[in-house]
């Protein structure tokens, strides 16, 4: 990162009020990044050697501490709220803890590249809820249910204003996802610090150093040694529940409780151990089973929580069934013999290298690199990646298809040296880098509402949208395609209030950006026509098209005429059924298909399908997957599209791909795109489009050079090419 020392970044965590993995891993980020650490407390006791490390970046907000439950919840948020001018001063925050993530995405200014360390959601009141609300008395619980549901909403609300979120493990990660509803940009294990452990020598006793409280099972630990006298146990922590644990202990000479021990002491003890035993309930990630690794040691873990992805079930460690049983522990510890954990001392030394606190902390620099708040914001909507009615079904028409495509293509040709990216998305996009993508979690009004809010709140420099119009709070640098303007040229095929929509989007679009992107000379020209916009102010980005290399060229053609797209009244398919009734009356063998989703209309088209007779000669598909409409493009005989009134036409495209010729009209934008690759009939006219797939069908040469010519045109049109251009019309 250029420049480095003149961004101000802080580290925000809830307390250090005891020695946790969470606690030393913000501890580990802001010493590695000469961040301020801003806590509300801190005991001594935690991590004195970090927090010496930090000297005057350590902000302690207060001396005194509330413990008491409920109160304590208010109590750190009215700490924070009244020193919240403090959180103005920085560039770059990182948030790790609910309160913290709460603090920051309020209080933190506009501008602020806001970052969250999930070590996990606040559980108690998600997954642990119900669990959480049986330790209230009965008449309490109501007020419980209450206060949950208002955490909840606080939480959630500031966990979607941030622009980078950072997971412990998958299993937190799939926490953040089904709690939230939102994305996790990145998962970063916390750092173990592999030089303190280190293989000693190997002695015949098993050790637990997990935190002693109800959700660790120290408990089970000790019921399962206390049936096995010859084997030796040694419980080296302290907790809630240690007397419990001591008194459960007590007059079994092969188990130690030794309580809370100096960290050489721990060190020596793990690295003369046998092996580990560490099964906590469903753990967000877990570090002691890796510190055991460290010291060459396997380790005993459960099949729960972060544990079963940082575990080699069989080399470094053995994994036992979710919910065990003291039979179950047994088992496990009999079949980690002294030979069987030498053996496994060098892999678990080498599986371990992956988390040290040296990789950890290259990770979180990279993440500081690409989030660098030095770096101007690319914005690009991908609300429209699929059709937004049909959430996650990979459902696609026209404006879908390119909008998919433009964004594949635009996000590798944009320079992440000099711009950020942010992809904004109702929902996660496989298909496109994690760590780009900001979701906002909305259906209905999404551009309107949801884009608008998180725009306001997090503004950026850049902003483009391949699809719908340019939200509130946009920059002045917004760009948008408009793909065409027929309901201005053609208002009879278009409902009025359709007609009313697209206008004020247009407007919408025209008032806020700063150049408009469309598809073809067509449409630029009606677009300046139309709403009386200077040429110099259109900027035309041809659609593209990447060949497909899994279709079947040179299947056996049906003979079949072929439509693809909306069937809807601007589409012409009204006429295309009149000219497809004279066609086949001469060539009764073939058929029509029409494939796409009904639109403005279709209740017309069906009448006229019947009126004709033609029920059985007119296939009427609805919306193809895109592997049927690739198998009807490769098995019909001619593709057929009657409509004069596009922007582009990207089912031509695909039929030239796909080997198909095609009849289209004579319109002004089908000459500017169709070149010698298509054979045209009079616009509007069904008798010349009878005359010509009449032609088309009994001359197999004409279809031949029409193919050809298809072919050629086709390997030139690229979707990188289009990116470039609107690339290059955004940052130039």
């Amino acid at each position: 990162m250029e420049n480095k020392d003149k961004i101000k970044m802080a580290v925000v965590h809830d307390h250090l009020g005891f020695c946790g993995g969470g606690e030393r891993t913000v501890l580990l980020i802001a010493n590695s990044l000469g961040a301020d650490f801003i806590t509300a407390y801190a005991s001594p006791n935690t991590f004195p050697e970090l927090q010496k490390d930090l000297g005057s970046k350590l902000i302690i907000l207060s001396k005194r501490v509330i413990y008491t439950r409920v109160v304590r919840f208010f109590w750190l948020r009215a700490l924070f709220w009244k020193n919240k001018k403090l959180f103005k001063n920085y560039d770059l925050v990182i948030a790790s803890s609910p309160t913290a993530t709460e603090v920051v995405a309020n209080y933190s200014k506009p501008n602020c590249v806001r970052i969250v360390y999930t070590h996990t959601t606040p559980r108690r009141i998600f997954d642990q809820y119900v669990y959480s609300k049986k330790t209230y008395p009965l008449i309490l619980q109501p007020l419980f249910a209450l206060f949950v549901k208002f955490w909840r909403w606080t939480y959630i609300r500031a966990s979607m204003k941030f622009n980078f979120n950072i997971a412990n493990s998958n299993c937190v990660k799939k926490r953040v996802e089904d709690h939230t509803g939102g994305e996790v940009n990145a998962v970063i294990w916390p750092p173990i610090i592999t030089e303190n452990f280190k293989w000693l020598g190997q002695s015949d006793y098993y050790i637990s150093w997990a935190r002693i409280d109800e959700l660790k099972r120290i408990e089970l630990i000790v019921e399962a040694f206390k049936k096995m006298p010859e084997k030796k146990l040694i419980v080296a922590s302290t907790g809630p529940r240690y007397q419990a644990i001591k008194n459960l202990a007590a007059g079994h000479k092969n188990i130690q409780v030794l309580g809370w021990v100096t960290d050489d002491k721990l060190f020596e003890l793990v690295g003369n151990c046998l092996a580990a035993i560490y099964i906590p309930v469903d753990e967000d990630a877990g570090m002691t089973h890796l510190e055991a690794n460290a010291a060459g040691k396997p380790a005993i873990v459960v099949a729960e929580g972060g544990l079963v992805e940082s575990t080699i079930d069989g080399e470094t460690g053995i994994l036992i069934k979710s919910k065990p049983s003291v039979d179950d522990l047994i088992k496990a510890v009999k079949l980690m013999t002294p030979e069987w954990c030498i053996s496994k001392k060098e892999i678990c030394i080498q599986h371990v290298k992956e988390y040290d606190k040296e990789i950890f902390i290259k990770k979180i620099n990279q993440v500081i690199k690409d989030n660098d708040p030095q770096k101007p914001i690319i914005g690009i909507d991908a609300s429209r990646w699929e059709d937004p009615r049909y959430p996650g079904q990979e459902k696609r028409t026209g404006v879908e298809i390119y909008s998919k495509y433009l964004i594949e293509s635009l996000v590798p040709l944009i320079d992440q040296s000099k711009f950020r990216i942010r992809i904004y998305t109702p929902r996660t996009i496989p298909n496109l880098p994690f760590e780009f993508q900001k979701v906002i979690p909305g259906q209905k009004k999404w551009t309107k509402k949801f884009l608008t809010q998180e725009l306001k709140h997090s503004p950026i420099d850049y902003f483009f949208t391949p699809s719908y119009f340019i939200p509130k709070h946009a920059p002045e640098n917004s760009y948008v395609t408009i793909h065409d303007v027929i309901f201005k040229s053609s208002p009879e095929k278009y409902s009025t209030w359709e007609r009313f929509k697209q206008n004020y989007a247009v407007k919408q679009n025209i008032k806020r950006a700063k150049k408009i992107i469309t598809v073809s000379e067509f449409s630029k020209n009606e677009i300046s026509k139309y709403f009386n916009i200077a040429a110099e102010n259109i900027i035309v980005a041809p659609i593209g098209h990447n060949l497909w290399t899994d279709i079947e060229k040179n299947k056996t053609r049906n003979k079949s005429i072929l439509f693809i797209g909306r069937i809807e009244k601007k589409k012409s398919i009204d006429m295309l059924i009149n000219a497809f009734y004279e066609f086949q009356k001469n060539k009764p063998e073939w058929k029509l298909i029409l494939a796409g989703k009904p639109g403005y209309g279709i209740d017309d088209t069906k009448k006229l399908i019947k009126k004709l007779g033609l029920e059985k000669k007119i296939d009427l598909l609805g919306y193809v997957s895109e592997e049927t409409k690739k198998d009807l493009l490769t098995t019909s005989s001619i593709y057929a599209h009657p409509s004069s009134n596009e922007g582009s036409c990207i089912p031509l495209f695909e039929s030239w791909d796909a080997g198909i010729p095609a009849v289209v009209s004579d319109s002004e934008i089908f000459r500017e795109i169709g070149g010698g690759a298509v054979l045209f009939f009079k616009s509007g006219d069904a008798i010349s489009l009878t005359e010509q797939l009449t032609r088309l069908a009994d001359d197999a040469d004409l279809r031949k050079k029409l193919i050809e010519q298809g072919k050629n045109l086709i390997k030139n049109m690229a979707w990188e090419k289009t990116a470039k251009t609107v690339v290059d019309t955004i940052v130039n």
